[in-house]
Order: structure tokens, then sequence, then C-alpha cells
């Protein structure tokens, strides 16, 4: 019969090697994530140009259009101010000749392709709404016309409206 040694220091290593693996254990915890997301919209907007025109005889209908993002499912109502021409109103609006000041021509802004909605500013009335946003941009065409029968000097006209966006839940 054949003896073998085997060294203390090999025991031991096999012993502590062997105690590790068999005290292994794990514990899990589950982590909260969250993200709240608010409504936000933003609108960008394009000039309106009517061109250039000489005795104004027949209607004068121009397009431009804003383009809205807002957050998918967000209610918006979209209004456009009177203008900077003094005296304008929602539904005679006022370029201005940009040399007299003394000298405007009247026009108007809709909703509608047939231009019988007045683009304006109160809500719920003469505003563009919308009850859901897709979350994309939305492009929203205003339709502009001065009217025939308008006796105008030469000059340029001009005017800027301001087309605010109002958003959230409470709409």
């Amino acid at each position: 019969m054949m003896k073998f040694t085997v060294p203390a220091a090999t025991i031991a290593v096999a012993l502590f090697l062997s105690s590790t693996t068999a005290f292994s254990q794990t514990q899990t915890g589950d982590m909260a994530v969250s993200m709240t997301v608010a409504a936000e919209c933003t609108i960008a907007t394009e000039a309106l140009a009517f061109g250039t025109v000489g005795i104004i005889d027949t209607n004068i209908d121009a397009e431009a259009n804003l383009t809205v993002q807002c957050t998918s499912g967000s209610a918006y109502q979209i209004s456009l101010d009177d203008g900077l021409g003094v005296g304008a109103t929602t539904a005679a609006r006022l370029l201005t000749n940009t040399a007299t000041s003394d000298d405007v021509a009247t026009y108007s802004l809709y909703q509608d392709a047939s231009r019988t909605t007045v683009w304006g500013s109160t809500a719920g009335t003469n505003t563009v709404d919308s009850d859901a946003a897709t979350g994309a941009d939305e492009v929203i065409t205003v339709y502009g016309r001065v009217d025939a029968g308008q006796n105008v000097a030469t000059g340029t006209y001009q005017d800027t409206v301001v087309a605010t966006i109002t958003y959230g839940t409470g709409l």
C-alpha cells in the first residue's frame, strides 16, 4: 500500500475555495423608474405675402403655414391677434404704408380656404382648436385676403400678427 502525503497548505486552499462557493448568495431589489411628461407645444410661422399689386380690382388671396408640435394627446388653441395697424380689428386687419403710416390697406385672415371663417383671438369662438395633438409636426394653413375695391397709394405695406398657442389639459 502506497501512502501519499498532501501538504497542509494545499488542504487549506481547497477548504477555502470550497467554503467561498458554498456560501455565495445573491439578493435582488426592485428599482422604481419614472418620468412625468408635461404638456408642451411649439409654434413656427411663415410670412404671408400678398405680392406686388397695382389697382386692387379683384380679391388678392395668399396663404402661409403655421407648424405646431405638441406633446401627444395635448389639447391646444391657436389664436391670431389683430396686428399692429391702428384701429385694426379681427375682421379688418390693416397693412400700413411703411413710408407714410397714413395709408392702409385692409385685409383679413381666415381658417378655411373658402375664406368664410375669420381667424381671431377669442378662444373657442374664432381660434383653431385641437382636442388631441398627434405629437408630430402639424401644419395649419392661414388663408389671407385683401378685398377688392381698395384705392391705396403706392408703397410697401406691412403688418405683424402674433400667433399664440395655448395648450394644456384645462382646455
